[in-house]
């Protein structure tokens, strides 16, 4: 069943356990609402699931980890504050309003589901914690479950996921730290932690050991520590956010090697001393590009009203902000 972005709206009906044969459901970009029943669990030969971008809500059922031959798993976007739906021809149908879809994804039932390579529940009201049981999705490339309510450290066993490729776990309430072996995820590229105010402690030397990283994501958190000169390892980085943190000491120079950097960000910290030449030379390259979003560097470089002296001396950012008041201006 493939169906997506057609308009249906409506709810996904018990009887659709009655295909046992279902290998693929797509449903996604639609007006779906209601819950997921529970037949769903049925449907054992299934592989790929994705109900994406709709207004679903209520718990999970639980016999959704019955399917076990699943691959793909996108329960992404549920979220629907305003209730309205548009038709095809433009006008629109009220739906229920839904705050996503609720329970405990990541329990340790998730161990169960040891074929799936892409699992996505970005912007639902999940909780709970991510059991150690991830560890036995072998075959995982992609985890992402952005803007949600987990409530936990992340556990030891998601280094184990040597198959991951794009690891993101913004917007939750996750305390704890880094994992100390993260660098064992040989293959990731993109790797998000922003926005879990609670994360503490510094960067794990074995994350400069990510060198197929291209997008790095800490920003709002309160991570410390210093910025390790191995940063120069990541020569494929295009992103590195930082910003919002308890960061200390100076920006190392050895940033200057990551010749691919597109975007800097590490305002709001304790980082102080000056733009090093190494960066700054990248203005030639990728980083400083005309039709880059205005704030591609962006640091406490702003003169504050107190000591009338900038925290960060900077001479090739694009905003700067006051290290007092935090208030920022993108530069001409």
């Amino acid at each position: 069943i493939e169906l997506a972005e057609n308009n249906l709206i409506g709810e996904i009906v018990p009887e659709l356990g009655m295909l046992p044969f279902l290998q693929i459901i797509d449903l996604s970009s639609n007006c779906i609402f209601g819950t997921i029943p529970s037949s769903i669990g049925q449907l054992s030969y299934l592989t790929n699931m994705d109900l994406k971008d709709n207004g679903l809500s209520g718990n999970i059922p639980m016999e959704l980890f019955n399917l076990t031959n699943l691959v793909k798993l996108d329960l992404s976007y549920n979220v629907n504050y305003d209730g309205n739906c548009t038709r095809f021809d433009g006008t629109e149908k009220e739906i229920p309003t839904s705050n996503g879809l609720e329970g405990m994804i990541l329990d340790s039932n998730i161990g169960r589901l040891e074929y799936l390579q892409d699992i996505d529940v970005t912007d639902n009201y999940f909780s709970g914690s991510i059991s150690p049981e991830i560890g036995k999705l072998k075959q995982l490339g992609r985890m992402v479950v952005d803007n949600n309510v987990f409530k936990s450290t992340v556990p030891d066993e998601i280094t184990q996921l040597i198959n991951l490729k794009e690891l993101w776990l913004s917007m939750n309430y996750f305390t704890g730290g880094i994992p100390e072996n993260i660098g064992a995820l040989k293959s990731l590229e993109s790797f998000s932690m922003w926005g879990n105010e609670d994360l503490t402690g510094h960067i794990p030397d074995s994350l400069y050991d990510l060198t197929m990283l291209e997008d790095l994501h800490l920003f709002r958190n309160s991570f410390s520590g210093s910025i390790s000169t191995q940063i120069g390892r990541l020569t494929k980085l295009k992103t590195l956010t930082l910003a919002e943190n308890k960061f200390t000491g100076t920006l190392p120079t050895e940033l200057g090697l990551c010749q691919d950097l597109e975007f800097l960000r590490i305002e709001m910290t304790d980082i102080e001393g000056s733009a090093p030449k190494e960066v700054c030379d990248l203005a030639e390259k990728n980083l400083f590009s005309d039709d880059r979003d205005k704030e591609y560097f962006k640091a406490d470089c702003l003169e504050d009203n107190v000591t009338m002296v900038a925290f960060f001396v900077c001479d090739c950012c694009s905003s700067c902000c006051d290290h007092v008041t935090n208030q920022c201006k993108i530069l001409d």
